[in-house]
């Protein structure tokens, strides 16, 4: 999932989407594609709020109402968010954030 034009979202585990009244679960590995199309409904919207916790959950929050969930996975990554200039938030095996900071232009460099 692409956010802007810099910021990517990748889930690799199951997660939750709640569109209006509908709550819908899908899993990267066991739904066919088609399954995903009320993900469509999110593009174009702002994402308002995202958070990560301390136990590895990712929370994202749309314009539109919409609300995306992924709970962290005990044996595979769950879900990594990427940003300019290298910047890595991953929920790593287990439930654990793994964070790489953004890195900084060289002296003189234009951003």
């Amino acid at each position: 999932m692409q956010l802007a034009d810099v910021h990517f979202i990748v889930i690799e585990s199951p997660f939750t989407v709640v569109v209006g009244d509908d709550v819908i679960s899908l899993s990267p590995e066991e739904d066919a594609q088609d399954a995903f199309q009320p993900i469509h409904q999110l593009v174009g919207q702002t994402v308002e709020e995202a958070f990560a916790d301390e136990a590895g959950a990712l929370s994202v929050r749309f314009s539109g109402g919409a609300h995306l969930s992924v709970k962290p996975d005990a044996a595979y990554e769950a879900w990594s968010v990427s940003g300019p200039d290298g910047a890595l938030v991953v929920s790593t095996p287990g439930g654990k954030l793994a964070v790489w900071s953004a890195k900084k232009p060289a002296d003189g460099a234009s951003e």
